[in-house]
């Protein structure tokens, strides 16, 4: 098995949450949880630092800060690529990099730009994104703005903080919502900013490999009426209960085999129809006559397409594919996709766009 862990590029967590979750001091926890890491921390406050003002020891140029424990403090003024290009003098005396948003920022434009040019992707990889969560408020705060649902859609690890403030049912509530917006990523309380044992860096969310590991856990059901299901297909779906959001969670299972030609072109198709409503889709595609499984995941409209390990002799080949996003038709989905396993590639683009 390949070692995942075995990558050199600088690691990067991607920090969001929305307004008064407690980002700056989850921050601050970290910095001061390893002291021997030499972060570099971009700040996408345009011109405000708001980590405490005693962590900065001195100014390296008007945006760039020194700081007690010797990490790298930026404002981000102007666009996120170019700093990372500037940032390549330092890489080598730096172990991390976070990258905290505003509290209104859509994190797919961070995370975007990190696959922006091969010159980045060849020396950062995304680690995480890390979406902090005000347990107390989350129900009004994505009640009133769907950023905040977005932000939690995006993420790969959900910190729930404040959860001193709640009781254990609040707290319950507050879980099951976030499952709601994103079924797959994982779970940790805070207080204060205070994670215990859990890790949120060095985590490799983003390597093929963990992406592979991860099991949708969807239960059988039968298709929605009226979809035409062809002898030996298989599809599993999961999240078929009311919600009180318009975010939805659509997971399947395929026991057949995709044509990977057809396949890319019809994910390209299904992006570029939904736009921005698709906010996340992860899975495990079986390709005809590929070895490997493949690694599919995508933020918005960023594509990202992996080999993973190879399908093992006593392995059943299937794929399994999950999307988030708004207003995204769960019938027109499964019908789409299944029109495409059947090889009927214009059929299956015709019923994205009906």
């Amino acid at each position: 098995m390949e070692d995942y862990t075995d990558d050199d590029r600088l690691p990067v967590t991607i920090l969001t949450g929305f307004l008064g979750a407690g980002k700056t001091t989850l921050l601050n926890r970290l910095i001061a949880r390893y002291p021997d890491n030499k972060f570099a921390v971009v700040e996408n406050e345009f011109g405000e630092i708001p980590i405490d003002n005693d962590l900065i020891v001195g100014v390296e140029s008007e945006n760039i800060f020194e700081m007690s424990n010797g990490c790298i403090c930026c404002t981000l003024n102007g666009e996120l690529a170019e700093l990372l290009f500037d940032l390549l003098n330092i890489r080598h005396k730096l172990t991390h990099m976070v990258v905290e948003t505003t509290g209104i920022a859509d994190p797919s434009t961070v995370v975007q730009a990190f696959m922006s040019s091969e010159q980045i992707e060849m020396f950062y990889r995304i680690d995480s994104v890390v979406c902090l969560v005000d347990a107390r408020n989350i129900k009004i705060i994505a009640s009133d703005t769907e950023m905040a649902a977005k932000q939690i859609s995006y993420a790969d690890t959900v910190v729930l903080n404040k959860t001193d403030l709640v009781t254990a049912t609040e707290l319950a509530e507050a879980e099951a919502l976030i499952r709601s917006f994103n079924p797959f990523a994982g779970i940790y309380h805070s207080s204060f900013g205070e994670l215990g044992e859990n890790e949120i860096i060095d985590t490799y969310a983003y390597a093929p490999q963990k992406i592979e590991a991860f099991s949708l856990n969807a239960g059988k059901l039968k298709l929605s009426s009226g979809t035409h299901k062809p002898a030996g297909f298989a599809v599993v779906a999961k999240q078929e209960t009311p919600l009180a959001h318009d975010i939805e969670s659509h997971s399947y299972t395929f026991t057949r085999d995709f044509d990977p030609h057809k396949f890319n072109f019809w994910l390209d198709h299904l992006i570029e129809y939904y736009g921005a409503g698709i906010y996340r889709i992860k899975g495990i595609i079986s390709f005809e006559k590929v070895p490997q499984k493949v690694v599919v995941q995508s933020v918005r409209d960023h594509i990202m397409i992996s080999g993973g390990e190879k399908w093992q002799s006593d392995e059943e080949r299937s794929s399994r594919i999950i999307f988030i996003g708004k207003n995204l038709g769960k019938l027109q989905l499964e019908e789409s996709l299944i029109e495409l396993l059947g090889g009927e590639l214009q059929e299956s683009v015709r019923l994205l766009q009906r």
